[in-house]
């Protein structure tokens, strides 16, 4: 997946910190917690709400977040986001440096 993207056009700023994590598991890449970026989806969702605009994304983006919080996963960075999922599949993606540190 990366070898196909980086350096593609879909290749950002974004994709490069967030895969910073993902691939490197690098906690500091991309430096935004899950609490804050389920903050701004409630006022996406309340803006959409209130313009009548279509937002199915969106609402969805905000329960993923909500779901992390949820799992007191709030403090983790956006890209750990994969790692919500993952658990919430029963799958691990690699060690996780908080549950590491905790564990030491």
């Amino acid at each position: 997946f990366d070898s196909v993207l980086r350096g593609s056009r879909m290749d950002c700023g974004f994709y490069q910190t967030y895969f910073k994590y993902v691939l490197e598991r690098d906690e500091n890449a991309h430096k935004f917690t899950l609490s804050n970026a389920h903050k701004d989806m409630r006022y996406v969702n309340n803006l959409a709400s209130a313009t009548g605009a279509a937002n199915f994304i969106g609402a969805t983006i905000k329960n993923v977040y909500a779901a992390a919080e949820g799992l007191g996963r709030g403090d983790w960075n956006v890209p750990q986001i994969s790692d919500v999922v993952a658990e919430m599949n029963g799958v691990s993606l690699g060690e996780i440096p908080q549950m590491k540190a905790a564990a030491e």
